[in-house]
């Protein structure tokens, strides 16, 4: 019954996202979820197209960000904060949100152990591009008791609160460093449901932008892995990107000083074997051997910028 569903703020987060945002809010108000127990919240970050003008005509209460520099947890915390309801469900202004994921998510929130659930994260067109095809996969996250979120998750507000919001400081990693914090200090648990959640538009089309993005994870990896002390698979990836991102330069030194090819081909071999195996794993969840092999050459191939951008942020280059 609709009289027994809570209050719920939906906070859409954006920065000149044209028509994807538009899609996003029309969404949100063609959810199963009585749109009169929503509070909609458009949070602009400096956009210089009519992402505004949209949101308010859609109804949203539009709200602008005028932090420097911008970032997504500024404007993450802005809209909680301002926000009228005890739970808040986080989107992104490229997504679409799944019309029945706000049942789901305030079913399994009444659970007060929980402070955020989230569901399944799906690319719009991942076959578009080869770099959509990896984004698709690269969400993928069990089901099941999690150790963080991404940036679309609905959180129970009391608990940011406490936890002080998203740390505004950090280029990315926001998230995990958040959900790590609220673990950590209120003993409270992340929720990872087998439910369609949103629809993701990356939209990326050059290796560029898949470099960028790389980079900033290992970014990530850098900063909230090094001041975490407690997230040790983050801490113990660092070392992984970058020892995989050194044993090709090591083979082809090995190589010329060595005047022979067999460095060179034993590194190549192994990085065969390893990509080989990794898709054998992975080939149920991708559904065949080939995307499980594409998948898995990514995995090894995102090594390289990751570890970039950890020295990056280690020499205080970012």
């Amino acid at each position: 019954m609709s009289t027994e569903l809570p209050m719920i703020s939906v906070v859409v987060i954006g920065r000149n996202e044209g028509d994807r945002l538009i899609r996003c809010l029309e969404s949100v108000k063609a959810t199963s979820y009585p749109t009169e127990k929503i509070e909609l919240i458009y949070v602009d970050s400096n956009s210089t197209d009519n992402s505004v003008s949209s949101a308010g005509d859609l109804g949203a209460r539009v709200l602008e960000s005028k932090a420097e520099p911008s970032t997504a947890a500024a404007a993450r915390n802005l809209g909680f904060r301002e926000a009228q309801y005890e739970i808040v469900q986080f989107l992104d202004g490229d997504t679409v949100l799944d019309g029945d994921w706000l049942r789901k998510g305030v079913e399994a929130i009444a659970d007060a152990s929980y402070a955020c659930v989230f569901g399944s994260v799906m690319e719009l067109e991942p076959q578009a591009t080869i770099y959509n095809f990896w984004a698709h996969h690269d969400w993928h996250v069990t089901p099941g008791p999690a150790e963080s979120c991404g940036g679309i998750a609905m959180f129970r507000r009391d608990v940011l609160g406490k936890a002080g919001g998203f740390d505004e400081t950090l280029r990315a990693g926001e998230e995990p460093d958040l959900c790590h914090r609220i673990t950590r200090d209120q003993g409270k648990s992340i929720l990872c449901l087998d439910e369609p959640m949103v629809a993701h538009d990356i939209g990326m089309t050059r290796f560029s932008q898949y470099w960028a993005r790389c980079a900033r994870t290992g970014h990530a990896y850098a900063e909230v892995g090094g001041r975490n002390k407690g997230m040790h698979r983050w801490r113990s990836a660092r070392w992984r990107n970058v020892a995989h991102a050194a044993a090709g330069p090591i083979a082809v030194v090995l190589s010329l000083g060595l005047r022979s090819w067999w460095p060179v081909a034993v590194w190549v071999g192994l990085l065969m074997i390893a990509i080989v195996r990794n898709a054998l794993r992975l080939r149920g969840r991708v559904g065949s051997l080939r995307g499980a092999l594409l998948y898995s050459f990514h995995h090894y191939l995102a090594k390289l910028p990751m570890a970039v951008g950890q020295f990056k942020y280690w020499l205080g280059l970012q």
